[in-house]
């Protein structure tokens, strides 16, 4: 079976760096595009820092977060562009991971969502849940969980 749309998380983690270059391969493969999807919690505070001189006090950390989120993305395309993806596209968008991987397999009507596997099976898994199992609750298509640990 051949993939037409892949989506892809990445918070720029060595894991998840892991599943972007799974999803990756097979993007390339398949001459597949690859949609390289990064989350961001609007109103957290920022882990770099950006000129608040140069920002409206409302949307500081919003877009700080934004930018943040869209490097990381970008980190993603160019894993891909290494592994010979013809085309990728890069989104970072407001919401938790899960959700927004959801919402861009949705958006680009993917055949494949690509998760790592960080976080399963652990005591943590079966309180709060995870973005693997969440995600292959809920999706609209395939689901593969890269094995990333």
């Amino acid at each position: 079976m051949t993939y037409g749309t892949i989506v892809v998380g990445t918070d720029g983690s060595p894991t998840a760096e892991l599943a972007v270059a799974q999803a990756a391969a097979l993007a390339a493969t398949d001459e597949s595009r690859l949609v390289v999807v990064t989350a961001y919690r609007p109103g957290e505070s920022p882990t770099r820092e950006v000129d608040p001189d140069r920002l409206p006090e409302d949307l500081r950390f919003v877009l700080a977060d934004r930018v943040q989120a869209e490097e990381l993305a970008e980190r993603g395309r160019a894993l891909a562009r290494e592994a010979g993806v013809p085309t990728t596209v890069v989104r970072a968008l407001p919401g938790e991971a899960a959700e927004v991987l959801l919402e861009a397999a949705e958006e680009f009507e993917a055949d494949l969502i690509v998760v790592g596997s960080r976080g399963l099976g652990t005591p943590a898994h079966v309180i709060l849940g995870s973005v693997a199992a969440s995600v292959s609750h809920h999706a609209p298509c395939d689901v593969l969980v890269a094995h990333t640990a």
